[in-house]
């Protein structure tokens, strides 16, 4: 296991304000320094395979959302979630599951063509390019304090299990 979280690749996002709070309307896509997210307080990572598939719209990420409370509660800083999907679709993602905060606790971040992700291990990152889909992340999650991985573990071929879930980053906090 890598004991720091990469920070080399910078990831981008749309931030959520009210102005563009519909789905089909984004602001413009910012840099995401993961180095200066890492700085005082824990941060929570969690990849999906990709935005709008079934078990990331309805199962996974929602339970984060759920949880935002408590997660802010075990004093944690952010949650970011990773996927190969560009920032205007993470945008509408995040939109379209629930997440509705200018505050901005839970970034949903590009991972471009799963550079951040590959630095991890060759277990972060799925080839799916037979199916037409391209490079993916795996399922994972991680907890990141000051730079140092806490936690990280993936999920089996991209399966939702309680490895990535909510629930289990809050027991291990």
């Amino acid at each position: 296991m890598v004991s720091q979280f990469p920070t080399n690749v910078k990831a981008k996002y749309v931030p959520y304000d009210n102005e563009h709070s519909e789905i089909s309307k984004a602001g413009a896509p910012k840099p995401l320094d993961l180095a200066e997210e890492f700085k005082a307080g824990p941060v929570i990572i969690t990849a999906i395979p990709g935005a709008f598939t079934p078990t990331c719209s309805l199962k996974h990420i929602p339970d984060y959302i759920k949880n935002v409370e408590e997660f802010k509660k075990k004093g944690v800083k952010r949650v970011i979630v990773l996927a190969v999907n560009d920032p205007f679709v993470l945008s509408a993602f995040g939109k379209a599951v629930g997440y509705k905060d200018e505050e901005n606790f839970v970034i949903f971040a590009t991972d471009p063509e799963g550079k951040i992700s590959s630095q991890l291990g060759d277990d972060y990152v799925l080839d799916l390019s037979s199916a037409g889909l391209g490079k993916r992340l795996q399922r994972y999650a991680a907890i990141v304090k000051d730079g140092d991985v806490f936690y990280l573990a993936n999920e089996d071929g991209g399966d939702f299990t309680d490895i990535s879930s909510a629930e289990t980053l809050l027991k291990k906090l």
